[in-house]
């Protein structure tokens, strides 16, 4: 049976709100045992209101390491980098680019052995696209099952999109829930109906990567929805 425990809200702002406090307190609860707390934080348009939000809590940043759970293969500045949108977002906060080598391989293994310090995490938040994708864990891309699997070593591997750019970034299942916390955040009927489904235990959902993170994590999974 799925632990994954869904909260619903009446408007984006209030969703973020209660979801800024949560990751706040896991920030704060982690530096009550150790010196640096950190964080896995999704990209996108869905997490904007959230970073806002977030960066003007009063918290000792200068402690918080965050990576963001995948990056699309562009230039450092681009854009689309999800890096630099946590970057112009949490400008307090240490974020660690994952394109760390030459070439998307060399640079997945050293993003995961980058990671290996700063496990277990305090939080993972991920977002969740409209075909079930997390993080760049696409419905169909090569290499997709084993990405899945909890029994791996948590690490980083080279994903495939099916839109431009399609060449991504992103840490596996194992990685993704190395985390003391796990949240999904999500905006929208459509996503609403295909949270619902992969909850009910839909059949042809049982293949999508969010049907495997709310069904086989070993923490329940937050998830927060609103309009």
């Amino acid at each position: 049976m799925s632990q994954a425990q869904l909260h619903t809200f009446a408007t984006q702002q209030a969703c973020n709100e209660a979801l800024t406090a949560q990751l706040a307190s896991c920030i704060t609860q982690a530096l009550k045992t150790q010196t640096k707390a950190s964080l896995l934080l999704p990209g996108g348009n869905t997490p904007a209101g959230l970073l806002a939000q977030l960066s003007q809590q009063e918290l000792p940043w200068a402690d918080i390491f965050i990576s963001p759970t995948d990056e699309r293969w562009v230039a450092d500045d681009s854009a689309h980098s999800n890096a630099q949108m946590l970057r112009q977002a949490l400008q307090q906060a240490n974020i660690l680019d994952p394109r760390l080598a030459d070439t998307a391989q060399q640079s997945s293994e050293a993003w995961a052995q980058a990671m290996q310090a700063h496990l277990p995490v305090a939080a993972t938040l991920l977002g969740m696209g409209g075909d079930g994708h997390i993080a760049s864990l696409f419905p169909g891309m090569p290499n997709l099952i084993p990405a899945l699997q909890l029994d791996q070593q948590p690490s980083a591997l080279v994903g495939l999109a099916p839109d431009e750019p399609k060449v991504r970034l992103s840490l596996n299942l194992a990685m993704l829930c190395a985390s003391h916390w796990q949240g999904v955040l999500v905006f929208g009927e459509h996503k609403k109906w295909m949270i619902d489904r992969v909850l009910a235990n839909d059949p042809t959902t049982q293949a999508l990567p969010i049907y495997h993170l709310l069904w086989h994590s070993l923490v329940p999974v937050h998830i927060y929805w609103a309009p």
